[in-house]
């Protein structure tokens, strides 16, 4: 990756950040401000040492004043510093993973056949990393060039080919930033490749911890994991070496620059034997050779900082191909309101695709009235689901419409109505939806307003929970500790806290016993609500006012008039 799109990439996250640029600017300015005290003690003491040498005089008490004012302003900015930029560091942590949250809503990676476990490596791995740059880097290097700017300045006044010395130093030492940059960056982003690798085998061996266990994979699972983190090592082992070569390199061009600045000031003071050549006294040379110190340790640290930042690349490119994903579903530029009352669906010719995969529903339509309850049946892979998560609008559709409409036929486009509104209204139970890891009640109240405990626990008996389900049990992450009906149990009472208009289910009975799909269709059937339910279940379907069948995509084109 050249210089250029290295810089694209981390500019390209800064719109997101936008509402802490005021905090990145004050981490730069109170940074520099203590720098440039650093650096000013730097000189002052290095001429107290020398006047004292010299002159063979203690510094007056002026001197010892503005030591000790320096010292004390130093510490309370070093204070202010950390306070400063840790508080600038969280926020930027958090707008990071929140602009990455609301990126992946919008984009739904399931439909993109994506790995959960890369996922995980970019918002846990490279935003991290990101956040350090962004909160400190950042303003580390923009004080590193004002204190090497202030720096050259000074030395220029007092001694302009010393400072023309420091200036050629200064170029070296930053042009050593790009020594074996190729190399190095190519080392990142392996290093990159392997640990987003170890995540997703992670993801995966915890996912499926059962098969593990049951297939005697353990040590299969643990050899790859092993081999992916030797590798890393190595790859980070053979990175450090050359930075510390580049390091090396580095050092050795700070101490030349300042020994041609002693040697210049030496002959310029007439030290060196022979009549003085300028204006610089012998007491200042000491700290000449500070202030040079200060500016051409400023480019260090910046170069350094630049060089380390090459795998970083790697990282703010994944994250911004991540924030620029396209929406699934478009925001309406003018949002329409729902009709009050009892709500139907109106689907006519819709059309749906998924990515570059064959059509999964074709010119499909169909109308279910306020309050009725449909059943959608088909074989396996006619496109049950996908119409459900289409009438959901998790996706929007290829082609067609789906309209919401009342008792007095006022009808609203899906694509027409805020998302917020929308949720309060339909309301969706996935034969995968997650329980999240927390209590019950926990659970009961994701997405929903506030709802007393007794009628939490309503509507737990009302789908058959309440005998195992106190509202402070736990649960465990995704429901690990219930079984598949207990957890349809769960997943059902919570779409019916919020009280949705529409009730849509795909499938939630599809695994589960006949005694527990009794009880969730009964439920289903009294509903008083508008209920669409995917199932291949006849017990589920029988429950309904009428079955819609659903032909496969396939014979809908190899035959339209159906």
């Amino acid at each position: 990756m050249s210089i250029r799109s290295s810089l694209h990439a981390f500019r390209a996250l800064l719109p997101a950040l936008r509402p802490e640029y005021r905090g990145m600017l004050a981490s730069y300015l109170t940074g520099t401000a203590s720098a440039l005290v650093l650096a000013a003690l730097g000189v002052l003491t290095t001429w107290g040492i020398g006047h004292t040498v010299v002159e063979r005089t203690v510094p007056g008490a002026t001197w010892w004043v503005a030591v000790t004012a320096l010292v004390l302003v130093r510490a309370v900015l070093t204070w202010q510093e950390m306070n400063v930029s840790h508080a600038v560091a969280y926020r930027v942590l958090a707008r990071l993973r929140m602009a990455l949250f609301d990126s992946y809503a919008r984009s739904v990676p399931g439909r993109r056949r994506e790995h959960s476990g890369r996922a995980a490596a970019v918002a846990m791995d490279d935003i991290e990393k990101l956040e350090f740059f962004y909160a400190h880097t950042l303003a580390q290097i923009a004080t590193s060039l004002t204190v090497f700017i202030s720096s050259f300045a000074t030395a220029f006044i007092f001694l302009p080919s010393a400072a023309w010395i420091m200036l050629a130093g200064a170029v070296l030492i930053a042009v050593t930033a790009l020594v074996a940059r190729h190399r190095i960056q190519q080392l990142g982003d392996a290093e990159q490749r392997l640990r987003a690798d170890l995540s997703t085998q992670i993801v995966d061996a915890l996912g499926s911890l059962r098969e593990v266990l049951s297939y005697e994979l353990e040590s299969k699972v643990v050899a790859d994991t092993l081999n992916t983190t030797e590798r890393a090592t190595d790859v980070t082992r053979h990175q450090g070496k050359l930075t510390q070569f580049v390091t090396g390199l580095r050092e050795a061009l700070v101490t030349t620059t300042i020994i041609g600045v002693v040697l210049v000031g030496a002959y310029a003071t007439g030290a060196l034997g022979g009549a003085a050549t300028g204006n610089l006294q012998l007491a200042l040379l000491p700290s000449m050779v500070a202030l040079t110190l200060a500016g051409v340790s400023a480019v260090s640290d910046a170069a350094t900082t630049l060089t380390q930042l090459h795998p970083l690349t790697a990282s703010a490119g994944r994250v911004h191909d991540v924030l620029r994903r396209e929406p699934v579903v478009s925001e309406p530029p003018c949002p329409r309101a729902i009709p009050d009352g009892p709500l139907g669906l109106r689907i006519q010719n819709l059309s749906f695709t998924y990515d570059d995969r064959a059509m999964a529903v074709c010119g499909w339509s169909a109308e279910v009235q306020p309050g009725e309850h449909v059943g959608l049946a088909g074989a396996s892979g006619a496109g049950k689901s996908t119409i459900i998560a289409l009438a959901a609008r998790l996706w929007e559709p290829l082609s067609g419409t789906i309209e919401l409409f009342d008792d007095h036929g006022e009808r609203v486009p899906l694509q027409d109505v805020d998302d917020f509104a929308l949720r309060q209204s339909v309301a969706l139970v996935d034969q995968e939806t997650t329980l999240f890891h927390g209590t019950v009640r926990d659970n009961l109240l994701r997405g929903a307003g506030p709802v007393s405990d007794d009628e939490l626990l309503r509507i737990l008996e009302r789908v058959g929970a309440d005998g195992w389900a106190g509202l402070d049990s736990e649960i465990g992450q995704g429901g690990i500790t219930l079984s598949g009906g207990q957890q349809a149990r769960l997943v059902l009472a919570r779409a019916l806290v919020r009280r949705p208009r529409i009730l849509l289910v795909d499938e939630v009975t599809a695994s589960l016993d006949p005694e527990t799909e009794h009880a969730i269709s009964g439920v289903l059937a009294d509903y008083p609500g508008t209920v669409v339910i995917a199932s291949h279940r006849d017990e589920t379907l029988q429950r309904m006012d009428r079955v819609v069948p659903i032909q496969p995509a396939s014979e809908a084109i190899a035959s339209p008039a159906r």
